[in-house]
């Protein structure tokens, strides 16, 4: 699988967070370009910073090894060259191949896509992310806009590294306009929302029902009311200075809502969330053991830390 070209540990970490939620592959190869995988690549569909999965049928140390078992119809190739240093066509790649009389790009049966990084790997395509739906959910084409909303493409990513499957729940307690949920519930994943603030909570339900997601649910109300247990996992951009908030310091917050976090989650959940002052994770210590600290660079004065924690049990 090809990543996306993000430059921070987001991609292996959400790789690795799949792998251990679902256990049906296991990891080959693994850096910040590529992976390789042996088992089940379905799970991986649900990834953020997966462009491209391909199913290898080949792999050749130089062109002079240059072969694959390809399967029968039409098709045509794609390449990519990662480490730089070897400059092909893409036809003399077909050539390489044996493709002619084969190529076919208006009607084709599959796509064959050569990648080259340390070796050759030639793969058949078996999923390319549209990544125009990312830019379909972004904050501002929503119905309910708010300019501090999360982009879909890490919002993703913290569900992923929450560790929840398909039909299981997942929980946004500081929901805002939905775009954790609205990505929790786009791969299968029963969602549960809330937010101190009525007109954000009222907003997130209005931009779920914006993406034809119905099954869900959002509350409006002070953390520490919910009456939640054994919930699969949790997902969330903690607060940072909004105004629903402005009467209480952010260490009281942030302790108490960590404590409830505890108390909602099943044994052995994640909760995976996002901080802006790296010190204000200690706070999260006593009920988590922290897996997983992924800094996002946002800009000069502004570095967002990813978080994968793990209920203290």
């Amino acid at each position: 699988m090809e990543f996306s070209l993000e430059r921070d540990r987001a991609r292996t970490v959400e790789i690795v967070s799949i792998q251990e939620t679902y256990g049906s592959f296991s990891i080959e190869f693994i850096d910040d370009r590529i992976a390789v995988i042996s088992g089940s690549w379905e799970p991986i569909r649900r990834c953020a910073f997966v462009n491209y999965i391909g199913q290898i049928v080949g792999e050749a140390g130089s062109l002079q090894s240059f072969s694959a078992d390809l399967p029968p119809g039409r098709f045509y190739v794609r390449y990519r060259d990662i480490d730089g240093n070897a400059p092909l066509s893409e036809a003399a790649i077909g050539d390489l191949l044996n493709a002619r009389g084969r190529v076919s790009f208006e009607h084709p049966d599959y796509v064959v896509r050569v990648v080259h990084h340390g070796i050759f790997y030639v793969t058949v395509v078996v999923h390319e992310r549209d990544k125009r739906q990312f830019m379909e959910r972004k904050a501002p084409r929503r119905p309910f806009f708010s300019p501090v909303s999360m982009d879909p493409k890490y919002a993703r990513f913290l569900v992923n590294t929450a560790h929840v499957r398909e039909n299981e729940v997942i929980l946004d307690p500081f929901c805002g306009t939905g775009g954790i949920l609205i990505e929790a519930a786009l791969m299968g994943i029963k969602v549960i929302g809330n937010d101190i603030s009525l007109s954000m909570a009222v907003g997130a339900r209005t931009n779920l029902k914006h993406f034809h997601i119905d099954s869900f649910q959002v509350y409006s109300m002070d953390i520490s009311q919910l009456q939640l247990s054994r919930i699969d996992g949790i997902a969330t951009d903690m607060p940072y200075g909004r105004n629903s908030y402005a009467s209480e310091d952010l260490e009281t917050l942030y302790e108490r809502s960590f404590r409830k976090f505890h108390e909602m989650l099943k044994p052995h959940g994640y909760a995976a969330f996002v901080v802006s002052d790296s010190s204000l994770i200690e706070l999260a210590r006593p009920y988590f053991r922290i897996i997983y600290d992924v800094p996002v660079y946002q800009h000069r004065s502004l570095t967002r830390h990813f978080i994968t924690a793990l209920r203290n049990d």
